[in-house]
């Protein structure tokens, strides 16, 4: 073998040596690119994973109650109260016998003088009678007519006055007597009736009854709007406070 072979037998070695080496070079290269993104891809992804709790523990906080939304739930209770407060029935209306009753009332005492001035007239009669009938001996002859004389006239006063009963009540527009005392019962009880359930509903819902229940009632508000503010400022204090 001459030694130009043996040199380049040697070149041939070394080129095929540095080949080997760029090749290994060259392959070393091209893999740790691709592994150098992963590894900042998984180091990257692996912070995030813990901020996502993060996030969600800031995002999904504790719902706070709107302080508008309160007020409106609470001025809507106040007005559902308001609502059912109780209706105040009418108060009771007198009837037209009971309204006959005043002026019925009149003429029932005008007879009340009259039958007294009878009843007086008959008392007066019966004493006469009395004294009449007690004569005895020559008393019984002399005074006797004359006794029963006064005792004639006071019977045609008696019957003049018990036709001025009649006269009254005609006056008024009643046939009788016994016809105005029965129009009289009827609104009499009529009267009564409407004075009792006059009484009753003053006690339940009259003017005193009323002005009670609206002092209760706009101290009730009060009460509510005091509640509704406080809640308030405690929403906002706490929202102010996280």
């Amino acid at each position: 073998m001459t030694a130009v072979t043996a040199l380049a037998l040697l070149i041939s070695k070394v080129l095929d040596k540095a080949r080997e080496l760029s090749a290994k070079l060259f392959e070393k290269e091209t893999i740790q690119p691709v592994a150098e993104p992963n590894e900042r891809r998984t180091t990257q992804v692996i912070p995030q994973t813990d901020k996502i709790p993060m996030q969600e523990k800031n995002t999904h906080k504790e719902p706070t109650a709107n302080p508008s939304s309160q007020k409106q739930e609470l001025q809507a209770k106040t007005q559902t109260t308001e609502q059912e407060k109780p209706k105040i029935p009418p108060k009771p209306v007198m009837s037209a016998e009971a309204t006959a009753y005043p002026k019925l009332l009149k003429i029932y005492k005008e007879l009340n003088r009259q039958n007294g001035i009878i009843f007086d007239a008959e008392r007066e009669r019966n004493e006469l009678e009395l004294e009449r009938d007690s004569l005895k001996g020559f008393a019984k002859l002399t005074k006797k007519g004359e006794l029963q004389s006064r005792i004639d006239c006071k019977n045609e006063e008696i019957d003049l006055l018990k036709i001025g009963l009649s006269g009254i009540v005609k006056r008024y527009g009643f046939q009788t007597v016994h016809d105005f005392y029965k129009v009289f019962s009827v609104s009499k009880t009529a009267n009564a009736e409407y004075r009792d359930k006059v009484d009753k509903w003053e006690e339940q819902y009259g003017e005193k009854v009323q002005k009670k229940e609206e002092s209760i009632h706009r101290r009730l508000q009060n009460y509510q709007r005091e509640i509704s503010n406080q809640y308030m400022k405690r929403t906002i204090k706490n929202r102010e406070a996280r």
